[in-house]
């Protein structure tokens, strides 16, 4: 049996909050790791999850605290789950 304090962990790792705002801007939460960036694809790690948001003339324009924002002209985002 897990210890509490271990599924706490587990849950902070699975939460990726993503919002999108429009087809130009998407805030991605609990961001651990930038694997890639170009003017096509941003490659976010965010709890289990690694985000691709594909496009053009995409930009991070923010990051802070755990927290990301990419803009451009986003044309799709792939998400792929990762670990259990």
């Amino acid at each position: 049996m897990k210890k509490p304090h271990s599924r706490l962990k587990d849950l902070a790792l699975i939460s990726a909050g993503i919002s999108v705002v429009d087809n130009k801007t998407v805030i991605i939460e609990n961001v651990r790791k930038i694997s890639e960036c170009n003017d096509i694809v941003s490659v976010i790690e965010s709890g289990r999850l690694i985000i691709s948001i594909w496009g053009n003339d995409l930009k991070i324009t923010s990051f802070d605290t755990g927290v990301v924002e990419v803009n451009g002209i986003i044309t799709s985002i792939e998400l792929e789950k990762v670990g259990r």
